[in-house]
Formats: C-alpha cells, structure tokens, sequence
C-alpha cells in the first residue's frame, strides 16, 4: 500500500552541486550572475557560465547575421564570458563554458543535461501582453523544459546584500498533487537552511468548479466550502510535520494571480511547481508556474517533477 504525500518523512537539507547561470549580455541578465554566485557561495556549489548566439532570431536572409565562421565568433564571446567571470569573481569562482550556437532554450537545457546541473538560473525581461505572444520569453521556455529546477531572477530585492541571499519568507503554492509535494520538500529544505517561514498558499479557482444549484446533484457553493475545509485540513498536517516556521493562507481567484499578488508585500522567493506540459497540452491547459514567473517581482524557483532537487547529508548548524 502507498503511503500518502502527507506520510512522507520531510526531506533532509537540500544539497546543490553544479549550477548552470545564463547570461544574453544584457544588464538584467548581468545583474542575474551576483544573485547565482551567492546561491552557489551558500551551498559550495560549482558556477558555471554559458551563453547561447541564438540564431534563430535571425532569418536566412537577414543582413545581421555575422559573416564569419562560429569558430571565429565563439572566440571573441569566450573572451567576453571570462571578462564577466573575472569581474564578478576575481578569485576564480566561476567556471565559463564555450558559447553554443542555436535556439537558446533548447541549448541551454543541453548544457544543463550534460552538466548535470542541480539548477539553472536564469534572468527574465517579465515580457507581458502584446509583445510577450510576439516575443514568447526564454526563461518560460526552459522552464517547460529543464531537467533541473529553474531560479528565475527578475530583479534584486531588499534581502540580496554583500553577496548573501537573506531568505525570510518563502511561499509555497499547493495543490495537494506530486509536483505540489516536490515544491514543499523544497521549501522545507530551503527555509531550514535559511531559518525562513514557509507560506503555504492554496487557490480555489471558481472556475473550475461546475455550475449548480441546491436541487442538482452538484453544487459549486458547497463543493468549494468542503474543498476550503479539506486544503485547511491537509495544510495543518504538512505544517505540523514540516519542522519549521509555517503559516497557511487559503484564497480564491485566479492561482497565478492570487500567488503573484500574496507574493508582493514580503515575500523573498516563491517555490513553483510545474507538470512540465509541452506540445498540445501545454497549449490548451498553460502552465501557472510560468505565469507566476512572468508577473512575479520577486525570484521564482520552478520545480518540474521531472527533475527535483535533492536532499543532501544533515549539515551542523551554525
């Protein structure tokens, strides 16, 4: 017989050795590097820095593409790599890898597969609206993607400082699934090793609930009062067992927008756990971790199911 998520033994410390940071030369993703360097600093992990020449954004004909071999270009690129390494590490703490060639969320998962990367971490513009369907988002695509865990940067915030990351509050969305169990792991592992409180969230969408009335067989309005009951139920279980500071919100809306807005106040890190959906089910059915990813102002660590992070030996504390 299987044991149910909530039977589970929490999981150890989390234990993070090879970290893939990304880098379009551009400041946002620039700024992105000091944050990748503190994670790595915080859990001794190697850093290793890639940058893609995605070609696709160029067609056949186009003028702009370089007239020159991808030897002759990749030499210049790698210089510019171990300039940024030295800057931002000048005691060697960043491993440059050689520039790749092709469409950059594909290369990148690449990268990270070969690396055997622990995690990727990467910056996003937040792209929204008109442009977004236009533009799509790199960090959205490897997020569907990645066989690793994703940090996803969009900007520092109060509680990166001298080269620290300061985690005080982590929130943690549930929806009492795998992937769900796999962010609170997750997140329990992570506010050990920072002392920080957990937010559990849980979203009731209106939506998916059918259309009733008292005399049908279903009603939405009881059916979502015996949903807020079961998710407080089952969320003081997982608060009760997980062994750090936690606090339970349930609300009701839209997820990505409930979790985005919960996120705003104090919120250091949101935990988003993701199916991985590709193809036509990702079309038709979306993915809530990347709209979270594209709306949050705080960083974004995406789990795919596929690819958790692991737990590592019990640590001494300090």
């Amino acid at each position: 017989m299987m044991k149910s998520p909530l039977e589970r033994p929490i999981v150890r410390p989390i234990r993070i050795r090879r970290i893939l940071v990304t880098t379009d030369f551009s400041r946002l993703s620039l700024a992105a590097i000091p944050y990748a360097l503190a994670v790595a600093r915080q859990f001794g992990a190697d850093l290793h820095l890639f940058h893609v020449v995605d070609t696709t954004q160029f067609s056949s004909k186009s003028l702009l593409i370089p007239l020159i071999s991808p030897a002759e270009l990749s030499r210049p690129l790698l210089k510019r790599l171990q300039g940024i390494a030295l800057k931002f590490s000048p005691d060697g703490e960043i491993h440059v890898m050689k520039p790749r060639e092709g469409r950059a969320y594909n290369e990148i998962c690449v990268r990270a597969r070969k690396l055997r990367a622990d995690l990727i971490v990467i910056a996003t513009h937040g792209t929204t609206g008109f442009r977004h369907v236009w533009l799509g988002s790199t960090a959205e695509r490897v997020v569907q993607h990645s066989p690793c865990p994703v940090l996803v940067v969009r900007k520092q915030r109060r509680r990166f400082q001298e080269g620290k990351i300061r985690l005080r509050k982590i929130l943690v969305p549930l929806d009492f699934s795998d992937c769900s169990q796999a962010a609170f792991d997750c997140g329990v592992g992570l506010a050990g090793e920072f002392r920080a409180e957990l937010l559990l969230v849980h979203v009731i969408d209106p939506i998916s609930y059918p259309l009733g009335d008292e005399y049908g067989g279903v009603h939405s309005a009881r059916l979502m009062e015996e949903t807020r009951a079961f998710a407080q139920n089952e969320m003081k279980k997982l608060a009760r067992n997980a062994k750090v500071q936690c606090s339970i919100r349930i609300t009701e809306g839209s997820p990505a927008r409930e979790i985005c807005r919960l996120a705003k106040r104090d919120v250091d890190l949101i935990i988003a756990p993701t199916h991985g959906r590709t193809g036509l089910g990702h079309v038709l059915i979306g993915s809530v971790a990347e709209r979270v990813v594209r709306h949050a102002t705080c960083p974004v660590l995406v789990i795919p199911l596929r690819g958790k992070l692991k737990a590592g030996p019990v640590r001494v504390a300090r």
